[in-house]
């Protein structure tokens, strides 16, 4: 074996040993780690879990590529021991790379933005649960409580209580949607909250 064939094969298997270390730190940064990071005590940064859901979906289609780029790399570098063309024309080939490489480049993209997509929800369905069932927990749940839990659900899914509907009727589709316990009984302050 020649000597160039032998660090391309090491280079390889530690590309492919680099991509497990950023993985595994990646994977880290779960859904629920990231609606923790982006709350405060009483409010959120949608935009903090939309770059951090970004971030995640990046690190890992990133390292996706890169391991898959390693392991043809590695196979074609044990599998065949010596080079054969496939292509006559040099430029044909180098062409077919191209199309190939912008394909697989168009096919990640879109998986990347769906990867992305994924962890704001989660993130999102996390942050909100975690809100609700602590508002669930008071007794009684205050005005403010209420108002904040319609501000939440409507800012994070678009779900609104309809004028004709009750607080009591709102939680309990809240409690619904996000598949949280409600407490035996569920007291609300009545009349408006102060100041």
């Amino acid at each position: 074996m020649l000597i160039d064939r032998f660090a391309s094969i090491l280079s390889a298997i530690l590309g492919v040993a680099g991509v497990m270390f950023v993985l595994k730190g990646v994977s880290r940064l779960s859904p629920d780690l990231i609606a923790k990071v982006s709350q405060t005590y009483l409010e959120f940064n949608v935009t903090q879990i939309q770059n951090l859901a970004s971030q995640k979906a990046d690190f890992v289609t990133g390292a996706a590529l890169v391991l898959i780029a390693c392991l043809i790399w590695g196979c074609v570098l044990l599998l065949i021991p010596e080079p054969f063309r496939i292509f006559q024309d040099h430029w044909y080939g180098a062409g077919m790379a191209v199309v190939a490489g912008a394909v697989i480049m168009v096919v990640f993209v879109g998986v990347n933005r769906g990867m992305s997509q994924h962890y704001q929800d989660k993130a999102k369905f996390s942050l909100a649960k975690s809100y609700f069932q602590t508002v669930l927990k008071q007794d009684p749940i205050l005005s403010q409580h209420l108002r904040t839990t319609e501000d939440v659900a409507a800012s994070l899914f678009g779900i609104e209580k309809s004028p004709e509907e009750s607080g009591k009727d709102f939680l309990n589709r809240i409690a619904k949607r996000f598949d949280i316990a409600l407490p035996k009984e569920l007291h609300l302050e009545e009349g408006p909250s102060p100041g």
